[in-house]
């Protein structure tokens, strides 16, 4: 490590011990519904992280960033496990939005809209699934219609992480019907607290209920909202894609502390008195030898995407080994658990967390972005491999039967 990134660390660390409250087992935001009073209070400790320094790590100076390197970002995502920093609230607003915004957007949206990001003024989400869209990002039905100096939104979203105490999203409609379907979608900017805006929360198999439908129904957009260019928008969804994609795959809003994830299920090992077994001990192993290799991984391509050396398709990858991981985690967990992880006493907090991690795991080869997706982005845009042939790629959308 250079002498920069130690003295970094060794002021983040005084920092955080002396502003930052400290948390004593799994972090308290993970597995659990987020609260109107838990938002205001991350809002207000990510204020305190920016005006400190500590976010926005690699955003440019000129708008409101640090302008620093992916390894400075990477000392802190280590330092900061075990305090309460809202990382899991901001992760996407930040990391994906915010970066979205930073490349995509002009430079008045970027003024007005990626330091208030960064300092948690703002909490931003994307609107991309909708009901019976499956993968087909491109085939999208929300409309949208020029009317002066604004669009006029009409349609529906779902899926969408957290909307119901989000502030902005990045929205992708369609603008022209009479072309084919990559060609006539448009990206905008949408408040969802505006007029003709309805948020519905959806039950999810894990308890939780952080996933939400949305609503438009005669939305006023400013034209002045739109990303890029009218009908352009297909470019700022595959950025957007990418970026979301190498984020995942780095972690996310996961801790950064691999070797707690191995710690854990020793230590579950030997509560269960199995750790003497020659099965349990190979698939720990695995495991550890897995998060290992995905934590150098990530840092290679995150370097080489940062300065320009790889694509950010490269991203893709990251996300796969993670999406594996999870699986073999939660299932390795549960497994070890046996009985104990199935049942528990409803006064215990801290029951049901294998249960829950498991339950959890199984949406991590969905969200952001399906595994077979991902092998084609692979295929396709790092390995230079023929796309599959699309027979609707060049008809006219208005052509194409949909729902």
């Amino acid at each position: 490590m250079s002498d920069d990134l130690h003295d970094y660390r060794q002021r983040l660390r005084s920092w955080l011990a002396d502003n930052i409250d400290r948390y004593e087992g799994e972090d308290p935001d993970l597995g659990a519904d987020i609260s109107p009073e838990r938002v205001a209070q991350a809002r207000r400790i990510q204020a305190k992280l920016y005006d400190a320094g500590y976010a926005g790590f690699t955003f440019p100076k000129e708008y409101g960033g640090q302008g620093l390197t992916p390894d400075h970002e990477r000392v802190y995502l280590e330092e900061v496990v075990g305090y309460h920093v809202p990382t899991r609230l901001f992760g996407v607003s930040i990391n994906i939005l915010g970066a979205t915004v930073a490349e995509f957007g002009t430079h008045e949206q970027k003024a007005r809209h990626v330091p208030r990001i960064l300092r948690g003024e703002e909490l931003w989400l994307q609107l991309l699934s909708e009901p019976g869209g499956g993968s087909d990002l491109a085939g999208l039905l929300m409309s949208a219609v020029r009317d002066g100096d604004n669009y006029v939104v009409n349609g529906q979203k779902i899926w969408s992480s957290g909307a119901h105490f989000a502030d902005f999203a990045i929205c992708p409609v369609r603008t022209d019907w009479n072309v084919p379907k990559h060609k006539g979608i448009s990206v905008l900017i949408v408040d969802l607290r505006a007029p003709g805006v309805e948020v519905r929360r959806i039950k999810q198999v894990n308890g939780e209920a952080h996933f939400c439908e949305e609503f438009f129904t005669d939305v006023l957009v400013p034209a002045s909202n739109l990303i890029g260019e009218e009908n352009e928008g297909w470019r700022v969804l595959r950025g957007l894609l990418a970026i979301e994609h190498a984020w995942v795959g780095r972690g996310g809003a996961k801790r950064p502390d691999f070797r707690q994830d191995v710690n854990d299920m020793v230590a579950l090992a030997k509560a269960q008195g199995l750790a003497d077994d020659v099965g349990v001990r190979r698939r720990v192993t695995d495991l550890h030898v897995g998060l290992q290799v995905q934590r150098w991984t990530s840092d290679r391509v995150s370097r080489a995407v940062a300065h320009h050396g790889f694509h950010h398709d490269y991203g893709s990858l990251l996300k796969l080994g993670n999406d594996d991981l999870s699986l073999r985690g939660g299932e390795l967990g549960l497994a070890l658990a046996g009985a104990d992880g199935l049942t528990w006493d409803l006064a215990d907090n801290a029951g049901g967390a294998w249960a829950h991690a498991y339950l959890t795991s199984r949406s991590a080869p969905i969200g952001g972005g399906t595994t077979e997706i991902l092998r084609n982005n692979v295929s396709e845009k790092v390995l230079g491999l023929p796309r599959e042939q699309s027979v609707d790629r060049d008809v006219p959308f208005n052509q194409v039967p949909h729902n």
